[in-house]
């Protein structure tokens, strides 16, 4: 029985060019080999739609095909359904650490689901101009400390890289390269060093030159991208450039003033806590934040002092208490308001 093509890639009898270009992309991305890898009948369904596209797409095969029920010769020769448009064939990778390619977005060439997906070339047909290759991204998280001062880390990234064995061209010897299956393109894991640059914030990219995804036809490749995420800290808040801390102090350093160690992301320093310092009263050592990455100028740090009253209390704490009591001249609370 004679193959039916039009139940191949499932559309009617009547379908236009735009409906089996349609289908045919759909079915082709489900069943495309490198989607199913080891997967015998996903590879032989691809083959099949292939054949038909290649007959339907056709417009005197289709007709041949449409009156006699069969195509003369190999329905597949000479098989390139969208050569008006071969000059026009993008592709770009997806998102993230792993490196996931998403050819079906933007698509004007689609004469072989090779090229549609990986940026391969087949033989026959007219060469095209070079283009550089997509940028990747993928996603890294450090911790508070190296995003401040800067730090090297060492990541795997999966790569596209032009097949060795066939040049990028998907054909060896006339039919389809081993190495590649026919895609013309191989995904390779290489570990590369990424300098995280000092001050870097949360969200930020760093890009790696020439690490994204081979170019086609001699292009240049794309770049990789690797968005940055930063672990929060235990006790230093980022704001900006600015860090921010709170101190805890004692009832006599806010009352009588003293000199308190601060910590900084620099290392500690000794700041004054001036006579009568209320707490929560904020002060700023300038300088001491984290390095802007593009001026190279120092944000600075804010501490927020907060009076700790003694948890133990005593016959001599309750006779002190009363008498710093006697030292407030009315009730603080006075001013505020008791109610809308």
């Amino acid at each position: 029985m004679a193959t039916d093509y039009y139940k191949t890639l499932d559309v009617s009898r009547s379908a236009d060019a735009s409906e089996i270009k349609k289908a045919y992309r759909k079915l082709a991305r489900k069943h495309h080999p490198d989607v199913n890898p080891g997967n015998d009948d996903a590879e032989k369904k691809f083959k099949e739609i292939q054949e038909a596209y290649a007959v339907l797409s056709d417009s005197e095969k289709k007709e041949q095909y449409d009156r006699f029920g069969t195509v003369d010769g190999d329905p597949t020769a000479g098989f390139d359904p969208f050569r008006r448009a071969r000059r026009r064939s993008t592709w770009q990778d997806s998102e993230g650490v792993r490196v996931d390619f998403d050819g079906m977005g933007g698509f004007q060439d689609l004469g072989d689901i090779f090229s549609q997906f990986f940026g391969g070339a087949r033989p026959g047909r007219v060469r095209q101009a070079p283009r550089r290759g997509a940028d990747q991204e993928l996603a890294v998280e450090v911790n508070f400390a190296d995003a401040v001062q800067g730090t090297t880390i060492s990541l795997p990234v999966q790569r596209q890289l032009r097949c060795s064995t066939c040049g990028g061209t998907g054909m060896d010897k006339r039919a389809a390269c081993s190495s590649c299956r026919g895609a013309g393109v191989v995904i390779s894991t290489e570990r590369i060093r990424i300098k995280v640059p000092e001050g870097i914030a949360d969200g930020n990219r760093v890009r790696v030159a020439g690490k994204g995804a081979d170019g086609a036809q001699g292009g240049s490749p794309g770049d990789l991208f690797v968005r940055v995420s930063v672990r929060p800290h235990a006790f230093f808040e980022r704001e900006g450039d600015n860090i921010h801390t709170t101190i805890p102090i004692t009832f006599s350093e806010a009352y009588l003033g003293a000199e308190v160690e601060v910590g900084t992301v620099h290392g500690p320093v000794r700041a004054k806590v001036p006579p009568g310092t209320n707490s929560g009263r904020t002060f700023r050592l300038r300088g001491k934040g984290v390095r802007n990455t593009k001026t190279r100028a120092h944000g600075d740090h804010l501490y927020t002092v907060e009076v700790v009253v003694p948890k133990v209390v005593s016959p001599a704490g309750e006779e002190i208490a009363r008498r710093v009591n006697e030292l407030y001249q009315g009730n603080p609370r006075d001013t505020l308001p008791r109610t809308l």
